[in-house]
């Protein structure tokens, strides 16, 4: 669709000179007379169907383009708004699997992956980490309020999808891996080996944990939603 958008925009340019070219006005153009001289024959014609071109083109970024990219940018903020909050909601859930008071910064702080990295690999025990201990301390309401957390995320993905013409293929088929997330954990569950995959995919999500390339200093979810 951009490029799209970009011939039409080249396009609209060329009908701009064609009507210049082809006007029986020349009294702006005495100076760049070689430039803008009127064809030898045809010169009503060429005017009449540049001007219908051109005036089609800026009609259709009025009433299409610009409604759209307007659109794209309020649903674009909106779902990085609703990221944001399952983010937050995350790690609210795991702070407090590990049942330590913590100040009000704390939350806010772990937004960030190289600090929730350091905080949840810091030794709490002689044996465990605070990463063990959410883990060990992960009951049946706790690992429910987490997945119902990426239902959620869920339902916020799918409706960008149906209402966001997304050009970037790569973020194109991100976003479908993202949204197919919740139903491959639906059969979770503490009691068994599948607790795992959860395990690994919130430490890569919060961690910024990459299983090729190592530790990522950035939240790579949300660089790849902002190519939207």
């Amino acid at each position: 669709m951009k490029f799209l958008n970009k011939g039409l925009l080249v396009l609209s340019v060329l009908c701009l000179f064609l009507v210049l070219k082809s006007s029986e006005e020349r009294l702006l153009f005495e100076s760049t007379e070689f430039v803008f001289q009127q064809f030898k024959l045809g010169n009503e014609i060429v005017f009449n169907l540049s001007c219908g071109m051109l005036i089609s083109i800026w009609f259709y970024f009025l009433v299409v383009w610009f409604p759209e990219i307007k659109n794209k940018k309020r649903v674009k903020n909106h779902f990085i708004s609703q990221y944001v909050e399952f983010k937050r909601h995350l790690i609210m859930h795991i702070v407090g699997a590990c049942r330590e008071s913590y100040n009000a910064d704390l939350i806010c702080n772990l937004m960030e992956p190289q600090v929730f990295k350091d905080y949840f690999k810091e030794k709490v025990t002689a044996n465990q980490d605070r990463w063990h201990v959410f883990l060990n301390n992960l009951d049946k309401t706790l690992l429910a309020d987490i997945l119902n957390e990426f239902e959620a995320f869920k339902e916020a993905t799918s409706y960008l999808l149906d209402n966001v013409q997304v050009d970037d293929d790569e973020v194109f088929s991100f976003l479908h891996r993202i949204n197919t997330i919740s139903v491959t954990l639906k059969g979770v569950s503490v009691d068994d080996e599948s607790l795992k995959k959860l395990s690994r995919l919130l430490w890569e999500m919060l961690a910024g944990f990459n299983w090729a390339n190592g530790y990522r200093n950035y939240d790579y979810l949300d660089s790849m939603f902002r190519k939207i």
